[in-house]
């Protein structure tokens, strides 16, 4: 008796092992590169107009990194779905009352959604 709970105990752990293994990869991460025309502050770091490299979660919420020199800016989005495929990199930008732009949405070439940060606020500089 004592073996076969032993053995369902087992089974059971490894069960929820595969199953948060499978969430893990289905929110893998995409790496892309993403043009901004004009500059836009995302927290208190300015990201210059240019090419970046950006990493975000392939999910309806997660977190969106931006590389600027030897910095990662990291912002939580949410993903809205588009009709048709952006055929260039979209950015929008809210203007701010000291005249500073704030990044609030990334659209990536190729793509048929729309990243939705949240408040600038709530960026995250992690140094690399």
């Amino acid at each position: 008796m004592k073996s076969r709970m032993n053995g369902r105990t087992i089974f059971l752990t490894m069960a929820l092992v595969l199953i948060f293994a499978i969430g893990a990869v289905a929110q893998s991460t995409v790496s892309q590169k993403v043009t901004f025309l004009v500059d836009g502050k995302i927290g208190t770091e300015m990201v210059k107009k240019g090419t970046y490299k950006v990493n975000y979660t392939d999910a309806e919420t997660g977190t969106i990194e931006i590389k600027v020199g030897s910095k990662v800016l990291a912002i939580p989005f949410t993903k809205r779905q588009n009709d048709i495929e952006s055929n260039s990199d979209r950015v929008t930008y809210k203007q701010q009352d000291d005249g500073s732009r704030t990044i609030a949405t990334i659209t990536p070439r190729g793509k048929n959604f729309t990243l939705v940060l949240a408040g600038s606020e709530t960026a995250v500089v992690i140094k690399k």
